[in-house]
């Protein structure tokens, strides 16, 4: 009896692990049909992201799983708070976009790990010294960054070999996070640039374009001196035979973004894969079978992001949809000085994002309470200032998109990414960015 005690925990465990994987296939072709108009029904969405919460309790870590606990007890105090319960299908129907994406970037990286172009990419790149892969990855993950946003980790992370050690891994992830926070600044492709410009009105103009830009110049400038400055050329040049590659994947991107009403995650998904599939296929047939194996495979490893980032967009949704909370907060923040408001502002998002706060949701909060507030800040220089946080936020959250991904696409532990000389970089650039929008309101109040 004992063998057969043992044999049922190990065979149900499989069957979520294959059940999860198909689910995940299954959201890939959901999300590739949207791009056609077809979508699912409200309440199939949310049991399907049911199902696939289910299915990946098994497969997660046991950290994983109390983080995921302690923001299910937040979400069941918003409830009993008088939260609406309508917030919670939404949260869940927002994680099915994610449960795709995730999965793709994956496949992506599998695929431009096989290219031929990237064999010799990788064989220059790890001939540089370490400065020079440095400055390389920061200009390229800003490049890339900020067009396919997140996704230009499965782009990059191809150019270290499978078996480099983990110290450079974490290195080369650190600088790719820096590289893509960029794009919340300014990037019309950010989702925190549309955001505002679907909550504020007024920031969609070449001036708010061009202010963001000029910020993340700056940024860019400060993460460049925090790897002891070098040429940007070399590393590259290392990267020349790849750069086609990504040129034409964020091409087809800004195309989809521009002639369709789908959103920009779902438009790096509709636009890279086809692309990736078509480059194997026409570039490296044979490696066809061993990747699509490997792919397979590695489906059920996401699952521990998978059951945070749904819980962690149910706590945001509910976070937004409690009426009491916005009131309760202005006054707080009414009649402070411009520094201090613009503090809270960086505060907020940043340590929001470190409990799991989506900076989505904390930005619709704080543009709910300053709307109320009496706090002198212009309203270009509000924008800019949680757009900015937001960059910061995404770069030490582990539940946020962008360094659950980048754990993912260089097999690194998420808290050697969370303790990080990234943190020194957020500080310094969030002191920097309440100097110097301080400044610019005021300067905007004597005009």
């Amino acid at each position: 009896m004992e063998p057969s005690r043992k044999s049922g925990p190990i065979g149900a465990r499989h069957l979520c692990l294959l059940l999860h994987r198909g689910l995940l296939a299954s959201f890939i072709i959901i999300t590739l049909g949207r791009a056609l108009g077809l979508t699912l029904p409200p309440l199939l969405a949310i049991g399907a992201a049911l199902l696939l919460v289910a299915t990946a309790l098994p497969l997660v870590k046991g950290r994983t799983l109390a983080i995921a606990t302690m923001l299910v007890a937040a979400c069941a105090a918003l409830l009993l708070g008088g939260a609406p319960l309508s917030a919670v299908g939404a949260g869940l129907a927002d994680a099915l976009t994610f449960a795709a994406y995730l999965p793709v970037l994956q496949i992506l990286r599998v695929i431009v790990g096989e290219l031929p172009a990237m064999a010799r990419a990788r064989a220059a790149f790890v001939q540089l010294p370490a400065q020079g892969r440095d400055t390389g990855t920061l200009v390229l993950s800003t490049g890339l960054g900020s067009i396919l946003t997140t996704g230009a980790h499965a782009m990059l992370a191809p150019l270290l070999p499978h078996n480099a050690p983990e110290d450079e891994r974490r290195q080369m992830a650190l600088i790719c996070l820096r590289g893509i926070c960029f794009s919340a600044f300014w990037s019309p492709f950010a989702v925190s640039v549309a955001f505002g410009t679907q909550y504020l009105p007024g920031s969609d103009g070449l001036g708010h374009l061009g202010m963001g830009l000029a910020f993340a110049a700056a940024a860019f400038l400060l993460a460049w001196r925090l790897e002891k400055g070098g040429s940007l050329l070399p590393g590259v040049r290392a990267a020349l035979p790849i750069l086609p590659h990504c040129g034409i994947a964020a091409g087809a991107t800004i195309l989809l973004v521009a002639t369709t009403k789908i959103g920009k995650l779902d438009a790096v998904v509709v636009a890279t894969l086809p692309l990736a599939v078509i480059a194997l296929l026409w570039q490296a047939p044979r490696m066809s079978r061993s990747v699509t194996q490997t792919v397979w495979r590695g489906l059920g490893r996401g699952a521990d992001e998978v059951l945070l980032i749904t819980v962690a967009l149910c706590l945001g949704r509910l976070i937004e949809g409690s009426p009491g909370l916005i009131a309760a907060l202005a006054p707080l923040i009414g009649g402070l000085p411009v520094p201090l408001v613009l503090t809270a502002i960086f505060v907020a998002m940043i340590g929001g994002g470190i409990i799991g706060i989506h900076p989505m949701i904390t930005a619709a909060v704080l543009i709910g309470v300053l709307g109320q507030a009496a706090s002198g800040l212009d309203e270009i220089v509000m924008t800019q200032a949680i757009q900015s946080a937001w960059g910061f936020a995404v770069m030490v959250s582990p539940s946020g998109v962008t360094l659950i991904v980048a754990t993912f696409m260089f097999a690194v532990p998420q808290q050697r990414l969370l303790l990080s000389r990234n943190i020194l970089f957020v500080g310094l650039g969030s002191l920097g960015m309440i100097i110097s929008l301080s400044l610019l309101n005021a300067a905007l109040r004597l005009f």
